[in-house]
């Protein structure tokens, strides 16, 4: 009986294998994100911008308003825009942007959105084209 004990086990315990399948797991969920490609600079700038927008105006409490032209300087301001928080220079957008951010980090357009076929992402905090289809003309 004795030398039976003696001698190792072949195989892998339940613990081993479980230790494998949790670095494996990790290792699956890590390397793809190394592998991502990074946004263009543009449009990153802006979402930025306009996530520090959000966050200043939920930590104030109140609403603010966010105004970039197209020569790419920005202000943030309070509501009546007599206080200006913060202003600086990003890369020109296309056409001027102008946000109002409530307390709760909620987007509206600050004017009215240029264009018949565009939406506003309140939650995206940004301009969405929308696809209509084009009415059929009868002859």
């Amino acid at each position: 009986m004795r030398a039976l004990l003696s001698h190792p086990r072949a195989g892998l315990t339940l613990l081993e294998l479980l230790v494998v399948l949790v670095i494996l797991a990790i290792t699956t969920a890590i390397v793809p994100l190394a592998w991502r490609t990074p946004r263009d600079a543009e449009g990153s700038a802006l979402a930025g911008l306009t996530q520090t927008a959000r966050r200043e105006a939920i930590r104030r409490g109140e609403e603010l308003r966010l105004r970039v032209d197209t020569d790419g300087a920005w202000v943030l301001a309070a509501r009546d825009s007599t206080d200006i928080i913060e202003t600086g220079r990003i890369a020109a957008p296309d056409e001027p942007v102008s946000l109002r951010v409530d307390a709760l980090g909620t987007c509206r357009p600050g004017s009215e959105i240029a264009g018949s076929g565009t939406s506003f992402d309140m939650l995206g905090c940004r301009s969405v084209a929308t696809h209509s289809v084009p009415e059929r003309v009868s002859r």
